[in-house]
């Protein structure tokens, strides 16, 4: 009995030390297999064997996966066989077995760009930085390629964008597209506004005036005595302007008189509109009042018909133009050849010494006069004129998208504008926010 106990712990010990030998052995014979796999594949990829090399490929891989693995076989097919399609779907195999792993991504990114499948590239661009994964070659990938843009429809004229519709023009008739450059309300009308306040105005071929949703529904009907000869934007303040034949005056959804009697002007916009009598123009409030205590030889306008926009209108007053605000008063020193009302609350295009720049609501500087005309920011871009071409330059001060446009409007908050190039206009989308 007293043998039988010390006999235990001698056959443990040996099959602890048979066990470790056969595990051993098991791992040295997986690894040779495996490395035989690895190797068949590598000279079969080395011949261009495609076949056999996927096999071989494919039996290592099932045998010990690992991410160098899965970009040794997109490589493959990317510089060995010059399959891109197969090298994207292996890089995508890589980037689901490894979400976290800045290779994968990297790799699957510069296919894209090989193939120009910009829509891949950012939707996967932008998939790696929501799931927190920092790359700073896939970073580099990005900024060359961040203003990269396609083109979709193709019309006669166009006006700007607002609420993401446009007026178009086919044919000599107007209707609407929108940011995607498809159309949206039909081409019916023989004059079509901007829209605001949710409604735009337009005019049929046979002289109705009234304001449409932004589904076309007609929603309101300019039914005044007078006839309508031009009909402007309504105000959020649901005040509009009407011209028949004579003057503008402005009324209220009520049909209401407010004022009246202008030889010009512009939409309410922001609770100021500009008028023009025979002393000049004017500002007026929406009460009809005149709300600045001056006449100025010209107030500025855009293409939506507003004159008062980030709390700031340019008036010309002799020879020059000038900055002021609600109240009248002058915000700067500074006066300019020629403006652009701003768009939004960042910077307005200006002219002096012959050439155009940007300034601040303040009157400072963004960007020195340089070019031949430009359009005031919007949506973090600008319109400049280059040697007679249309261009864009960025909150970065650079010329993002090369002058090769002959005219250019304002960008949309969804990365798209109208350009026109030759006698066609379309939209521009930047893939960046359009895959």
């Amino acid at each position: 009995m007293k043998n039988y106990k010390l006999l235990v712990p001698a056959v443990l010990v040996a099959l602890f030390v048979l066990g470790i030998y056969m595990v051993g052995a098991k791992n040295a014979k997986e690894e040779r297999q495996f490395a035989g796999y690895l190797a068949d594949a590598r000279r079969f990829a080395a011949q261009k064997i495609e076949l056999y090399a996927r096999e071989n490929y494919q039996k290592a891989l099932e045998m010990r996966p690992s991410l160098e693995l899965y970009l040794e076989i997109a490589g493959f097919y990317r510089d060995m066989m010059e399959a891109l399609d197969k090298a994207a779907e292996w890089g995508e195999a890589a980037v689901s077995a490894y979400p976290k792993s800045p290779e994968a991504y990297a790799f699957l990114l510069q296919v894209h760009l090989d193939t120009q499948d910009y829509m891949s590239f950012f939707a996967l661009y932008d998939e790696m930085h929501k799931r927190r994964v920092a790359s700073q070659r896939a970073d580099a990938l990005y900024e060359s390629v961040e203003y990269e843009y396609y083109m979709e429809g193709e019309y006669d004229n166009v006006s700007v964008f607002s609420s993401n519709l446009a007026p178009v023009c086919r044919n000599g008739d107007w209707g609407y597209c929108n940011s995607k450059g498809r159309k949206k309300i039909g081409t019916v009308y023989a004059y079509a506004g901007a829209f605001n306040n949710g409604m735009a105005p337009v005019m049929d071929g046979e002289g109705n005036a009234f304001y449409i949703d932004q589904e076309g529904n007609k929603v309101f009907v300019a039914d005044m005595a007078e006839r309508v000869m031009g009909l402007g934007t309504m105000s959020a303040s649901d005040i509009y302007a009407v011209n028949n034949g004579r003057e503008w005056n402005f009324y209220d959804k009520s049909d209401n008189l407010i004022m009246g009697g202008f030889w010009d002007a512009s939409a309410m916009a922001n609770g100021l509109a500009a008028c023009r009598t025979k002393e000049g123009w004017k500002i007026y409030d929406t009460s009809g009042s005149v709300a600045i205590d001056a006449v100025y030889d010209e107030v500025l306008t855009d293409e939506k018909g507003m004159a008062y926009r980030n709390d700031r209108l340019f008036v010309r007053i002799g020879d020059f133009y000038r900055m002021i605000d609600g109240s009248g008063n002058q915000i700067s020193p500074e006066s300019y050849e020629d403006a652009k009302i701003f768009y939004e609350a960042t910077y307005a295009a200006v002219k002096k010494g012959g050439k155009w720049g940007f300034v601040d609501k303040d009157g400072n500087w963004f960007i020195e006069p340089a070019y031949e005309d430009a359009r005031s920011f919007s949506n973090g871009y600008a319109a400049v004129r280059t040697e007679g071409r249309w261009g864009f330059v960025n909150m970065d001060k650079e010329l993002c998208i090369p002058c090769r446009f002959s005219e250019a409007k304002d960008f949309t908050a969804n990365g798209t504008v109208l350009v026109q190039q030759d006698l066609a206009w379309s939209v521009l989308l930047l893939y960046q926010k359009n895959y």
